[in-house]
């Protein structure tokens, strides 16, 4: 196919030496089975998958989702989906990923692809660039007569399937229509099929060194920028293993000698791995998982705990806008009053189409202090009004909120995430019993969830 399609993480064939991670000792916060989970585990977790819950109050939600993932992995891994080739495959090929974080100067690996591409582009675009699809059936160099008969036959049937109508991705087992190739990169024999090809078009079935394909153009271009090439150049330096002039050979030299120790690395792996895992119990447990909540179910949650939403600081639930001048914005007033506040940003929009004369900006939301200088300024006579050349006259539309929300709506995507552990942990309270879940709380109220393990 090409030199450069079939990409290769040239560290995830590499395997952890038995030192490279050792863990440090740190406070037990809980015990899944009788297996210990620390609190930097958890608080590496807030830190890296929960930033949006990395507050006081939110540390509890955080714990519940990360106990539903510990939950839902132990349950995969007692019935050895994690002993699964394709799953260890995927971890080998994230290890590699990230043991490249690790290894790799980014800044430097950076500017090398620039180089490259300047000092390269003229060659690379000699021909022109493409994005193809393909359809490819292996063969070994030395395969027979009879294996080779039976592959054309299979790609025979593909290729009339494909002239009538069946989709090129049913059958593509390897896509780029998303990166640029340079044809002078290609195999001749792909490069020959290719230069018969109008855009989308597709080829009769062909041999190549490597089998048999069927390939599609998806896309030309005589030349392209940095940024579209560089995927393809990505690719190109990871192909160079240990002589990738980014690696640091500092921390390559200790990792080769095992005894470079990076908790982070270890503690995202192990976290990938039970997110992974976590998915996998979703989808065998798809009629039992927590479905949707209807609007109706989301209001009658919200009233029986709207004490759990109170704000400690007042918000303002309207919009901010801004026009040219007092007589406009009345205009503007007058015609939004008769619409829901849903509608505001669309009718505003509406009411310019419609008349030229009309120049306006609206921004319709919930606002806590704080957060928007108008805001402030004109709802709770704070702060000082910015200054807009273009937009000169602002104004709200809505009202304050003092201590918390008046509607569901105002909260629904906490509200939502809410409804959702409720339902979990009826779903995983067997799950809980079976393992002999132990929480430590003590050890839990001192969890730093912005920590920076």
């Amino acid at each position: 196919m090409t030199r450069f399609i079939k990409r290769l993480f040239w560290l995830s064939c590499l395997c952890f030496p038995g030192s490279l991670l050792a863990a440090g000792s740190t406070e037990v916060l809980l015990r899944i089975g009788g297996k210990d989970i620390t609190k930097q585990e958890f608080e590496f977790y807030c830190k890296h998958y929960a930033a949006e819950n990395c507050r006081t109050e939110s540390v509890r939600n955080a714990f519940d989702d990360f106990l539903f993932q510990k939950l839902k992995s132990a349950d995969m891994r007692r019935t050895g989906c994690d002993t699964l080739p394709a799953f260890r495959q995927y971890c080998k090929v994230m290890q590699g990923e990230l043991l490249k974080s690790v290894m790799l100067d980014k800044e430097q690996e950076e500017q090398i692809c620039r180089d490259l591409y300047r000092q390269s582009v003229e060659r690379l675009s000699k021909s022109g660039w493409v994005k193809i699809e393909q359809i490819t059936i292996r063969l070994a160099q030395n395969a027979t007569k009879q294996e080779e008969y039976a592959a054309r036959n299979r790609m025979d049937s593909i290729y009339t399937a494909l002239k009538q109508g069946t989709p090129f991705a049913a059958f593509s087992s390897q896509k780029e229509e998303d990166t640029w190739v340079p044809v002078v990169e290609l195999l001749q024999e792909f490069t020959d099929r290719i230069a018969s090809l109008s855009k989308g078009a597709f080829s009769e079935p062909f041999f190549s060194p490597l089998g048999i394909h069927i390939v599609k153009l998806t896309d030309t271009k005589p030349c392209i920028s940095y940024e579209e090439a560089r995927p393809y150049l990505m690719a190109y330096l990871d192909r160079l293993g240990a002589e990738h002039p980014a690696l640091k050979r500092d921390v390559f030299a200790r990792w080769t000698e095992g005894v470079l120790n990076d908790n982070g690395v270890q503690m995202r792996l192990e976290t990938e791995e039970d997110a992974l895992l976590a998915s996998f119990w979703d989808q065998q447990h798809r009629e039992a998982s927590p479905r949707e909540a209807t609007p109706e179910e989301l209001e009658r949650y919200f009233k029986q705990n709207k004490n759990q939403y109170a704000w400690e600081l007042p918000h303002f639930k309207g919009a901010v806008i801004r026009c040219v001048n007092k007589k406009m914005a009345s205009r503007i007033k007058k015609y939004l009053k008769k619409l829901p506040v849903g509608q505001w940003k669309e009718g505003l929009h509406k009411l310019m189409a419609a008349d030229s004369t009309v120049n306006a900006s609206i921004e319709v939301g919930l606002f806590q202090i704080g957060k928007n200088a108008c805001v402030d300024r004109l709802a709770f006579k704070c702060g000082k009004l910015p200054e807009n050349d273009k937009l000169p006259y602002t104004f709200l539309m809505g009202k304050k909120l003092k201590k918390g929300p008046e509607d569901y709506t105002d909260v629904y995507e906490v509200l939502r995430n809410d409804y959702r552990r409720e339902q979990e942990k009826r779903l995983l309270a067997s799950l809980m019993q079976h393992f002999g879940v132990e929480i430590k709380q003590d050890v839990l109220k001192t969890v730093n969830c912005c920590g920076s393990n």
